[in-house]
C-alpha cells in the first residue's frame, strides 16, 4: 500500500532531521527518556494513518505487553499522561506518531506572514541562534502528512475511520480489519 509506505518515508525523513538537530544542538536539548514533561499527554491527536500504524505495531508486541498497553489506553483519562508512558518512557517509542517525534524540537510556524519558532521551554536555553536548516517547518510537514492520510483513507473501500483524528488512547483501541 503506497500511502503507508509514504507515511513510513515521512517518518524516516522527520527522524533524520531530528537527528541532525540533535547533532547540531544536542547540548541545548533537554528531551530524554524520563523527562515526560508536557509532551506526553493523551489529548494529542493523530490521523487515521498514524492510528493504524500504532495498531499494526502493537500486533508485533508480545501479547502480555500488548494487552497491558490496551488496558492502559482503556483506563486513560483525557487530560492524564499518554497511555504509552511507563516509568517516564514510551512503550512504543519506535512507532510513535509524527507529533511525538517532533515535540520539543524547534518548530517553524508561519501565520499571516509572521514567522515564529517554538520549542519545549526546557530546550535551547542560551542558544545563540538556530540555523534555518535545523528548523522543522510545520506547515509543509502537516500538509504532507494530511495528504498521505487522505490517500491512505481512500485506499480502503471497506474500512472508514470513525473520526478524522484520534487520541493516542483511542488509536490503541481501534479494531483494525486488515494486516
Amino acid at each position: 500500500m503506497q500511502s503507508f509506505k509514504d507515511y513510513q518515508k515521512l517518518i524516516t525523513e522527520v527522524d533524520q532531521l531530528c537527528y541532525e538537530i540533535r547533532q547540531s544542538y544536542g547540548k541545548y536539548i533537554a528531551c530524554k527518556k524520563g523527562c515526560a514533561g508536557n509532551c506526553c499527554q493523551r489529548h494529542i491527536n493523530v490521523f487515521p494513518v498514524e492510528a493504524i500504524a500504532f495498531g499494526l505495531a502493537l500486533r508485533t508486541f508480545p501479547q502480555e505487553l500488548a494487552d497491558r498497553i490496551r488496558h492502559m489506553a482503556c483506563v486513560a483519562t483525557s487530560f492524564g499522561p499518554c497511555p504509552l508512558l511507563e516509568d517516564g518512557a514510551c512503550l512504543m517509542y519506535e512507532s510513535r506518531a509524527i507529533i511525538c517525534r517532533t515535540h520539543g524540537y524547534p518548530i517553524l510556524n508561519e501565520y499571516r506572514g509572521q514567522r515564529t519558532v517554538g520549542f519545549c521551554h526546557k530546550n535551547f536555553k542560551n542558544v545563540p541562534s538556530i540555523s534555518e536548516d535545523r528548523l522543522i517547518e510545520l506547515a509543509p510537514l502537516n500538509k504532507r502528512l494530511a495528504a498521505i492520510n487522505q490517500r491512505f483513507t481512500k485506499e480502503f473501500d471497506g474500512w472508514r475511520p470513525m473520526a478524522d483524528r484520534f487520541t493516542i488512547g483511542e488509536a490503541l483501541m481501534l479494531d483494525i480489519p486488515f494486516h
